[in-house]
């Protein structure tokens, strides 16, 4: 089939199948781009997510000031939660009474249970930062 404006009909054929493949491109490409983004919006959350976690300071000391760490004490005889945070108070807590209410809360106590002497106990201390 010949048309005098457009030439042979295959010609017509060829012209509209590289038309199809170009426009086929474009939408891969299109598509491609978009999940090229969504991918690193995704990797951005979850890095900005974990950085969050990972910069947030649950001590309120400085890190210059040392960490906070934990050591077992040995219970004696007329021993208290309170007479405990007296003796190994830091400059951590507020007041004697703040250490005492950490202690409870570690060890699982209430503030009417006693304490049984030759048992341990769970004490958090301030471990100097080396160096300084």
């Amino acid at each position: 089939m010949r048309s005098a404006y457009y030439g042979d009909y295959s010609y017509m054929n060829r012209v509209e199948d590289q038309r199809m493949r170009r426009l086929a491109r474009t939408r891969q490409v299109r598509r491609q781009k978009l999940l090229l983004i969504i991918g690193v919006l995704i990797t951005m959350a979850f890095i900005s997510f974990f950085s969050v976690k990972a910069f947030a300071n649950t001590d309120s000391t400085p890190d210059c000031f040392g960490t906070k760490q934990y050591k077992s004490i040995m219970i004696y005889c007329g021993d208290t939660v309170e007479s405990i945070a007296e003796e190994n108070y830091s400059f951590i807590y507020s007041s004697p009474e703040k250490m005492a209410d950490e202690i409870r809360s570690i060890n699982h106590l209430g503030k009417d249970d006693c304490l049984v002497p030759g048992n341990y106990i769970v004490v958090p201390y301030l471990a100097m930062a080396s160096g300084y």
